[in-house]
């Protein structure tokens, strides 16, 4: 303490209190209640649902949140026998968990896993050569030219990149103009039905509740340094790629307070050794049946609530 501070100290403590004014003082008495125990409100499951899906979920610019619709085809590549085996069956089951239809042997691969010990590379050749599968050129469909760059920067682990597709529920048509369609022009006859738009035709009704689009992811990258990520079980690795392969996961996000396999690579948060009921949770909420409703945070919220209370068995891994 320095000797102007303690000088005033000194000076305050050796002065007389001041009067107090009887008309100010505070009539009311304090009155000691025993036994009495304040207790705060506990929060609900959907009221911790709601903050933790605002943080993970990463949808593409101007767009809700996208699911997997069609059949996913899980491929890993560089990685030897059985571990290789282990991680596209234990993706796979987790999708097929969640209710996804799964392709098997010589499929189509719309979820791709790579392992190199090259990752900046890799991430930036795959970008160059085939920079049209990470940027389809129209709205809704990715997060943009510098969450682009950034997963190309990025020193993570893990790092990953989903392509979305707005689509009409009932046609299952884009409802976006990709690049290469032929702008629209109308038939000679004019439009009477939906088929008349032919690609861009799509069946709206009279209503503000239901929302007949909905957003369909098409492919996601996800790409493992071995050397960043060295230390890691392959089941703790595996059930991680799992979920950022289900789900639009935003790679900064800040879920240390949470139960959620997610943190395996936070500093120092502890990480569970593989998915939690959490976890499991919030991918039942975001593929809940109720598909013409909003996917939005609050649906997503709803689904998880309603696991929590009344858990489905998920697959433990082997």
């Amino acid at each position: 303490m320095s000797a102007i501070v303690l000088a005033l100290s000194v000076a305050l403590m050796a002065q007389d209190p001041a009067p107090q004014d009887p008309a100010r003082q505070d009539p009311v008495r304090p009155v000691t209640v025993e036994g009495v125990t304040v207790e705060g409100r506990q929060q609900s499951a959907r009221e911790r649902a709601i903050p933790f899906v605002r943080e993970i979920i990463a949808p593409a610019r101007r767009s809700e949140p996208a699911r997997w619709a069609e059949p996913v085809c899980v491929q890993v590549l560089n990685l030897e026998g059985e571990a290789a085996r282990y991680m596209a069956d234990r993706v796979a089951t987790v999708a097929s968990d969640v209710g996804l239809r799964v392709e098997e042997g010589g499929c189509e691969p719309n979820i791709l896993i790579a392992l190199t010990d090259d990752s900046d590379r890799m991430a930036h050749d795959l970008v160059d050569a085939r920079r049209r599968q990470f940027v389809l050129g129209s709205a809704g469909t990715d997060r943009g030219r510098e969450a682009l760059a950034a997963f190309q920067a990025s020193d993570a682990p893990v790092r990953w990149w989903h392509v979305s597709l707005p689509v009409d529920i009932y046609t299952g048509r884009a409802t976006v103009r990709l690049p290469g369609q032929p702008p629209f022009s109308f038939p000679p006859q004019g439009i009477t039905k939906p088929s008349d738009l032919g690609e861009y035709g799509q069946v709206v009704a009279g209503s503000r509740l239901l929302n007949h689009s909905q957003n369909n992811l098409q492919q996601v990258i996800i790409i493992v340094d071995v050397a960043r990520a060295e230390g890691t079980g392959l089941i703790e690795l595996t059930d991680y790629v799992a979920m950022v392969a289900l789900a639009q996961i935003d790679p900064d996000a800040e879920i240390g307070g949470y139960d959620t396999i997610l943190n395996l690579f936070t500093d120092g948060a502890v990480h569970p050794p593989y998915m939690t009921d959490w976890d499991w949770a919030f991918l039942t909420g975001l593929y809940t049946d109720e598909v013409l409703s909003s996917r939005g945070v609050g649906t997503i919220a709803d689904g998880m609530a309603r696991e929590v209370v009344t858990p489905a068995a998920p697959s433990e891994p082997e």
